[in-house]
This record gives structure tokens, C-alpha cells and sequence, in this order.
């Protein structure tokens, strides 16, 4: 069965393992949620959060499993976080899968893209 979720303790170096091969830098003090296949992490997420403010530092998916919706699962992870602890804005450095994150509502700034949480919520349409 497949999960999203946050980290547990005892996967940071498999988590830290995949965002690493992926690119990406990891960061001890974010918060990590991840995508399991049973025991395996096929995909991880780090959000880091100041005040009322948060930044996606990164959202990666194993080769073998993406295209498949689990991108976008993280990434309404993040932001459902950040509604359920009263962050009103999350910001992600522009030039990284602009695309991905303006599909979902994203509005670009000279160098950010950045997505208003309650504004997100308020405008939820289903599909």
C-alpha cells in the first residue's frame, strides 16, 4: 500500500540517500515527508518553515515511479501543512519545474514562484 507521509527517524539516510541522488541538497532541520511502498521510499519532499512563511527545498520521485502522481501528492502534503499550522505563504526558488508548481497556482515573482495557502484552499475546485 501506498503512503504519503512524514518522515520517520529511522529512514533519514535512505530519504537523505534519494534527495541527494536526485540533486538536490538535504537539510537535518526541514520537515521531510515521504511516499512508501511498503518499506520502500519511492519519494521525499523538505519544506523548510520561518514565521508564517515557507520555502519547498525539494520534491523528488524515484525514476521508476514518476508520472504517476506523487509529486503532486507531496507537494499538497506541503501545502496542507502549511494550512494546518496557520503558514500562509510557500515560496519555491524559480527554475525548478516552474511548470509543476504554476499548474497548481503558483505566481511568479522576480525570483520565486509563490503560492498563497488560503487562497489555495479557498479556490479548490474539484475534478
Amino acid at each position: 500500500m501506498v503512503e504519503i507521509r512524514q518522515m520517520n527517524p529511522d529512514e533519514k539516510q535512505t530519504v537523505k540517500s534519494l534527495i541527494e541522488k536526485c540533486g538536490f541538497e538535504y537539510y537535518d532541520s526541514a520537515i521531510t515527508h515521504v511516499v512508501s511502498d511498503k518499506d520502500r521510499i519511492i519519494g521525499a519532499s523538505q519544506l523548510a518553515v520561518e514565521k508564517s512563511e515557507a520555502q519547498i527545498l525539494s520534491i523528488v520521485v524515484d525514476e521508476n515511479f514518476r508520472r504517476m502522481g506523487f509529486g503532486d501528492g507531496l507537494l499538497k502534503m506541503q501545502i496542507n501543512h502549511c494550512y494546518k499550522n496557520d503558514i500562509s505563504v510557500v515560496k519555491v526558488r524559480k527554475g525548478i519545474a516552474d511548470g509543476f508548481f504554476k499548474r497548481v497556482g503558483f505566481i511568479e515573482t522576480q525570483e520565486w514562484l509563490v503560492l498563497d495557502v488560503q487562497a489555495f484552499y479557498l479556490n479548490l475546485h474539484c475534478r
